[in-house]
């Protein structure tokens, strides 16, 4: 169509707007000539989109899977703190039953005249102490082990996100020059 019009303006025909469609005709058909004899065609150009495409793909799909793998490490590191807080509640709760154990004891040994002071009693006493010393030092160390565990999660989810974004690299790399490659091999 441009052509078509180019050949009017060109012999002088029509007015200025024919003339101006001339002159972009005549563009359009000096770059088209200029891009078939450079080799390039529609099937190179959309080749090239899509390896570009390819290549922000790639990279955008390891940044998302990182982003998702640096979300679980900072899940994973307020559990932490959770986890502490349900130790302290754990750990104020074993305190809380020894106190109530001993009263108990204590009402029960006096409301029978017994010396609290020795013997029986001061046993008892001794082993709700050691009973409750244990059961604080076990809750200590769940809390520790379970905080010890979240800590490495985290730590694997964020060399996870690292790894994730080197292999959306490498292959954004790879798609690249393996399009580069088909390009040349178009000639």
């Amino acid at each position: 169509m441009q052509l078509l019009l180019a050949i009017p303006a060109a012999l002088g025909i029509g007015g200025a707007s024919t003339a101006a469609a001339g002159a972009t005709a005549a563009t359009t058909a000096a770059t088209t000539t200029a891009a078939a004899g450079s080799g390039i065609s529609l099937a190179s150009i959309l080749q090239g989109t899509a390896t570009v495409l390819g290549v922000v793909s790639a990279i955008g799909a390891g940044n998302a899977e990182a982003e998702q793998a640096e979300m679980a490490a900072r899940d994973a590191e307020k559990e932490q703190s959770v986890e502490t807080l349900q130790g302290i509640s754990r750990r104020t709760s074993i305190k809380r039953q020894m106190a109530d154990a001993l009263g108990a004891q204590d009402v029960a040994y006096a409301a029978s005249g017994v010396d609290l002071s020795f013997g029986t009693a001061r046993a008892a006493r001794t082993d709700a102490y050691r009973e409750a010393d244990l059961g604080l030092s076990t809750s200590t160390g769940t809390e520790m082990t379970r905080v010890s565990r979240l800590a490495e999660r985290a730590a694997n989810y964020r060399s996870a996100a690292k790894t994730a974004r080197r292999m959306g690299y490498l292959n954004a790399l790879t798609g690249g020059v393996d399009g580069l490659l088909s390009f040349s091999e178009r000639g």
